[in-house]
């Protein structure tokens, strides 16, 4: 989110027209947008979205992997049958695959604080809620903690790059494996005062209880399109049609929505949905 990444790999089948394609998805596990093991296995909005494809597609052959995710990109940029199912779509990414109509939308990385703290924290809001994140880094007294290896978008790459090159001081860097889990036991230990996630990744991690609060960042707070996209290889010619077909139906909007609010902290769910209903009708 960015990025969990789930892959489409096609391999059709030689011996004649009616022969079916064999459909392997290949993704990477990121708690709880995909999970293939522990006690939620199965149970993230990918999850539900592969399932949705495998039940309305019965003429493919479907089956999953788990690769780390260079290796899936690499897959995808060499061309061939390869398809993914929740890349997003970049002016890069447009060069070798083509994507789908949306399936969903989805909250972008945002600002978590304690619950405890949203007085504190209220300077640094502008009238919509969205969190001034360039004026926060400012301000050395207040402490920010960071997953070392992720990156967390062009935006708000370029502003905290620069202070983790300087050792800014208000600058906390995680670099455990599961840093989302690791920087939200450090935040509710006071080890620093508001961090970087997905708000599915605190309700997952942090648990019902409320203590934390996500908000969107100012300049980076709108809702991201989810999409399936395959290779531009003639190989993906048929599938590619068949999940396009598939996408702008009522039923695969409910799917991904019911299983992507379940991983939303419930006080989010409201002010979601609302922003759903303020997207433009027309947003390919």
């Amino acid at each position: 989110m960015r990025h969990l990444k789930w892959y489409l790999v096609t391999a059709m089948l030689s011996g004649g027209y009616a022969a079916a394609d064999t459909i392997a998805w290949v993704g990477t596990d990121f708690p709880p947008m995909a999970m293939s093991q522990g006690e939620h296995a199965h149970g993230g909005y990918i999850d539900a979205l592969y399932k949705h494809l495998k039940e309305s597609l019965p003429q493919h052959d479907f089956h999953e992997e788990i690769v780390p995710w260079t290796r899936a990109m690499a897959m995808a940029q060499r061309g061939g049958p390869y398809c993914l199912i929740s890349a997003f779509q970049t002016p890069e990414r447009d060069a070798f695959l083509r994507f789908t109509a949306p399936y969903g939308y989805l909250y972008p990385i945002g600002i978590v604080i304690r619950a405890q703290d949203q007085e504190r924290f209220a300077p640094y809001l502008n009238p919509e809620g969205n969190f001034l994140l360039d004026a926060a880094l400012k301000q050395s007294g207040i402490g920010m903690g960071v997953a070392s290896s992720r990156s967390y978008g062009p935006r708000i790459d370029g502003l905290i790059k620069p202070l983790i090159s300087n050792r800014a001081k208000n600058i906390h860097q995680s670099y455990q494996d599961e840093s989302t889990k690791f920087l939200l036991a450090m935040l509710a230990g006071k080890r620093f005062d508001y961090m970087l996630a997905y708000p599915s990744e605190v309700e997952y991690y942090g648990g019902p209880s409320n203590a934390f609060r996500f908000y969107p960042i100012h300049g980076n707070h709108e809702l991201l399109p989810g999409r399936f996209s395959c290779t531009k290889s003639p190989e993906t010619d048929r599938v590619f049609a068949d999940v396009s077909r598939l996408v702008p139906t009522k039923n695969s909007h409910a799917v991904f929505m019911a299983a992507y609010e379940r991983w939303l902290p419930k006080y989010l769910v409201k002010s979601y949905r609302q922003r759903l209903a303020d997207l433009p009708v027309s947003n390919p």
